[in-house]
């Protein structure tokens, strides 16, 4: 089979690789994008089933990207996503090939340019693009051992809660993917836990914009790196029931058992770190401070924008933040 000969060989067909497709059709750049799976794979088959997108609708795209049924300050439910990038590819006329598995890229030597070996032969490519996701395998703390007998799985494997067996279930990681589960699991009528560790928790919305929105006019798109300190803090954002704040003090009231990060395993019982007061109140931290911030800007550019004292209320610690497990 001979080999075939391109300028760029983009690998991956998400919304990274067809984004950078659709620069370089535009540029005139020949370019191929392979993609093992479909289009969008990952929001298909390695979501769980009540996904929807964590930002509105006419944020979470890139331009040419349209969501038909949906409007802007909706967010959008991951198939109606996946299908989309379909629809943009095929209108774009993006030269993506489905069903090919890149095996190995190799540097030439001696010359510029790759070598790819792929499931249906050789290409020759000038430059490589790894548009492959930063999630390509599941990270699975080596906390529980696998012959526990507990059943451990990744959110990448999550569809709903009728997977699960019965009993209370555990779910590690307060950011968006775990708390958005945890709710999901606590309105099925299970008994869930929720390890929380640092994270961020700006406001869904503020005085009548979302909180992308205030990300933007606050140039906090622009932050090239965390400070120090907050190098490894998640964010707790939703657009589940259209959209709402986290609040973890208002899960908790509702039965949800909030504990500390998880540390150990030991003799059939999980521990926690004592630290589940302080990244509750840093999580409020950060949320207020997104409200100052907000005010400062609208008071600062004149803006007519509703108020909204009720935000700020932040209700009393629960039991298990003041006596933890």
């Amino acid at each position: 089979m001979p080999t075939e000969k391109t300028e760029v060989l983009v690998v991956g067909a998400g919304q990274a690789g067809l984004a950078i497709s659709d620069h370089l059709t535009r540029a005139g750049v020949p370019h191929l994008v392979l993609e093992r799976n479909r289009i969008a794979e990952r929001w298909r088959s390695e979501r769980w089933d009540s996904l929807v997108a964590n930002g509105p609708a006419w944020h979470d795209r890139y331009p040419g990207l349209e969501f038909p049924g949906f409007g802007p300050d909706e967010f959008v439910p991951k198939e109606a996503i996946a299908d989309a990038f379909v629809d943009f590819a095929k209108n774009n006329h993006l030269p993506v090939r489905t069903g090919v598995d890149v095996k190995s890229v190799r540097k030439n030597d001696g010359g510029r340019g790759f070598t790819v070996e792929t499931s249906e032969g050789t290409i020759a490519a000038n430059f490589v693009v790894a548009a492959t996701g930063p999630f390509q395998k599941p990270a699975y703390p080596a906390i529980v051992p696998e012959n526990a007998g507990i059943v451990q799985m990744h959110s990448t494997a999550y569809r709903n809660p009728s997977q699960l067996p019965e009993g209370a279930v555990l779910v590690v990681g307060g950011g968006s993917s775990g708390v958005q589960i945890a709710e999901e699991l606590l309105n099925a009528g299970r008994k869930v836990y929720l390890s929380v560790g640092p994270h961020d928790r700006p406001p869904r919305s503020y005085r009548g914009r979302d909180n992308v929105w205030w990300l933007g006019v606050l140039g906090l798109w622009d932050a090239l790196t965390p400070p120090e300190g907050r190098e490894h803090v998640t964010i707790a954002v939703s657009g589940m029931d259209g959209g709402k704040t986290v609040d973890f003090r208002k899960l908790a009231a509702r039965g949800m058992v909030l504990v500390g990060r998880t540390e150990s395993f030991a003799n059939g019982h999980v521990h926690f770190a004592p630290d589940v007061k302080h990244n509750v109140e840093q999580g409020d931290a950060n949320y207020l401070s997104v409200l100052q911030a907000a005010d400062a800007y609208i008071a600062r550019n004149g803006l007519d924008l509703p108020e909204e004292p009720e935000a700020r209320r932040v209700i009393p610690d629960p039991a298990c933040v003041t006596d933890p497990i």
